[in-house]
């Protein structure tokens, strides 16, 4: 309803008022005439700004909760204790995840972004960074010998893991959340493909798929180059892109990298790479935090940089994650070795190797 519309309308209100008493059912038809006209000229407006404005926080929501496929802070990356938030801001709870992490392992930048603080809080050693999507991530206890608002590059060593955790075993607590909130906590597991992927429609499945490859149990890593176990120059490798900071031989890279987007179109994200190749000191380091179930260093078949662990749902039996790996990943040339099944002798749902 226009404005010119609406002050007829009230025009004709007083006219009506003077010819009748102010009680009279004329007088009153006519004020609801009134009323309906106010509402009928304000409610698409103020409708049309909410609209616009849950459109924008439901936009802005699902930017911030976007899955994301961050190299891990630590190797081999295992949660002992998840995200647990407190139902209000002041009870108890857990507000990140804990991770298995023994005193002087390096400490990893999971993406790019500056150190936002290094010190000291309630007696704990605490780094803190602000990365490239404005998250702040905490990790306690560990140290730096960077500067506040020094940068740093994904993959590169931001510092290392201190002493004095709070857990029962050695570990590395990470605490995230968005720079532009008021510390309200997030889980730290989904920006490292610890959530399982949404399954989409088949419709939205690749149109096409390599033939052939082929199921197999066989183990695919193995010495190739003339390079040891460990010791691969980068020059001799290729970065994942859809997993970036992670380093496989460069055949098996562009091969894993069709077999993501692939996965991609079939559950929505790319897969999650919680590592990939394991140079020698990388090796020194899982054995001594994991003794006799970590391989003697110079034997891991990631160290080959040809072998993979994955999250993003694969790292369970049984999800649909996992069961689409066993059927389309050997298309790609990546297989589940026999020892890594569920029926093998060191079951490792998590564990791809690169067989061509």
């Amino acid at each position: 309803m226009t404005l010119f519309a609406l002050d007829r309308l009230r025009q004709l209100s007083d006219l009506r008022a003077r010819r009748s008493g102010p009680g009279s059912p004329q007088s009153l038809f006519v004020a609801v005439i009134v009323a309906l006209g106010l509402v009928l000229m304000t409610t698409p407006l103020e409708a049309s700004a909410a609209s616009e404005s849950a459109s924008t926080t439901a936009t802005s929501g699902s930017q911030r909760s976007a899955p994301t496929n961050w190299v891990t802070p630590v190797p081999a990356m295992e949660i002992i204790e998840a995200f647990d938030p407190p139902d209000k801001p002041w009870l108890k709870g857990h507000r990140g995840i804990d991770v298995f992490a023994v005193e002087g392992e390096p400490l990893r930048a999971p993406t790019g972004g500056t150190i936002r603080f290094a010190g000291t809080v309630a007696g704990m050693a605490t780094v803190s960074i602000l990365t490239e999507t404005d998250h702040v991530l905490t990790f306690q206890p560990a140290a730096t010998s960077l500067e506040k608002g020094e940068s740093f590059a994904v993959g590169e060593q931001i510092g290392t893991v201190g002493s004095g955790s709070h857990c029962q075993r050695s570990c590395l607590h990470i605490g995230a959340w968005p720079s532009e909130s008021d510390k309200r906590y997030v889980d730290p597991g989904k920006f490292f493909g610890q959530e399982q992927s949404a399954l989409l429609p088949l419709s939205r499945k690749p149109a096409k798929e390599p033939e052939g490859g082929g199921d197999s149990t066989t183990s695919g890593a193995g010495a190739w180059g003339g390079h040891s176990n460990g010791r691969i120059p980068a020059s001799a490798m290729c970065q994942l892109r859809t997993a970036p900071g992670q380093m496989l031989r460069c055949d098996a890279q562009a091969a894993f990298d069709r077999l993501s987007k692939a996965f991609e179109a079939r559950f929505g994200a790319p897969i999650s790479v919680t590592d990939a190749y394991r140079d020698y000191a990388t090796q020194v380091i899982l054995k001594r935090r994991k003794g006799r179930m970590a391989a003697t260093p110079g034997t891991s078949n990631h160290g080959w940089a040809l072998a993979v662990d994955l999250g993003s749902g694969i790292n369970s039996f049984g999800t649909a994650q996992h069961q689409w790996m066993r059927a389309n990943a050997p298309k790609f040339g990546w297989i589940h070795p026999g020892w890594a099944r569920q029926t093998g002798s060191l079951p490792e749902p998590w564990h791809w190797q690169f067989r061509k």
